[in-house]
């Protein structure tokens, strides 16, 4: 007898655990900034402050609690070349202004890379997709949309080919949105990656964006990285009303 209730006691638990594991969020949502050679210890900073006010300002913390569930999950990724990708905040969900805060702070006090100063950091945005595709399988959540969201100032110029991935990240049913920060002054050695021909914003529609309702936003600098972080989340969200 007591060996059956010890048994059904377990069954519970381990039921309620799985329960808490499969919690239903209206987006999984993986933010991932370049942070390659071409980003300097100023702008590598900005991006995450960037990211963190945006995510937790009030508008975007409404639309997240518009929606069918009220919450979703976050994760945010650094990344440079092919075995360069850092966890840097794992999956969180936000139900609020509170928690939106408290990732917020994760963000900004994250540790850096262990290979941030590493003399050779290449993009390899295909290597930053697939990361990412590979934390949504391991995410403690679920969610009908699932979304990538890429930030990045060139072009990929290393390891898996960006067009193969992003469009095996569409047949998983996966949204790529870029943010694509032009930056205006470039290194000579480093002009083709950052001002490509066409243009950096047409380079991210035509070979880094896809799924229903993709996008690519442009910040001009640097400096208004967090209020165009904040544009590209509320039109992600816009949906979930």
């Amino acid at each position: 007898m007591i060996s059956h209730m010890l048994t059904a006691v377990i069954l519970a638990c381990l039921m309620s655990h799985s329960a808490r594991a499969a919690q239903e969020v209206d987006m999984l949502l993986c933010l991932a900034a370049d942070v390659s050679e071409s980003v300097t210890v100023m702008e590598y900073d900005l991006q995450r402050k960037g990211h963190a006010a945006a995510i937790e300002d009030a508008e975007v913390v409404a639309l997240i609690e518009s929606g069918l569930h009220g919450r979703i999950g976050v994760a945010y990724v650094e990344w440079a070349k092919q075995d360069q990708q850092f966890l840097g905040v794992d999956w969180f969900v936000i139900d609020g202004a509170e928690a939106a805060q408290e990732f917020a702070e994760r963000i900004r006090r994250s540790s850096s890379p262990p290979w941030i100063d590493a003399h050779v950091r290449n993009t390899s945005t295909g290597e930053a997709v697939q990361y990412c595709l590979a934390q949504f399988d391991r995410a403690p959540m679920r969610a009908a949309r699932r979304v990538i969201d890429i930030s990045s100032d060139g072009t990929s110029n290393i390891g898996a080919e960006i067009t193969q991935v992003r469009d095996e990240a569409v047949r998983r049913g996966v949204v790529i949105n870029v943010l694509a920060i032009v930056d205006r002054i470039a290194a000579a050695h480093a002009f083709t990656h950052t001002h490509p021909e066409g243009g950096l914003v047409n380079y991210f529609k035509s070979q880094v964006a896809g799924g229903v309702g993709s996008f690519v936003e442009s910040a001009e600098t640097y400096l208004t990285f967090g209020e165009t972080m904040k544009r590209k989340f509320l039109l992600e969200l816009a949906s979930l009303e």
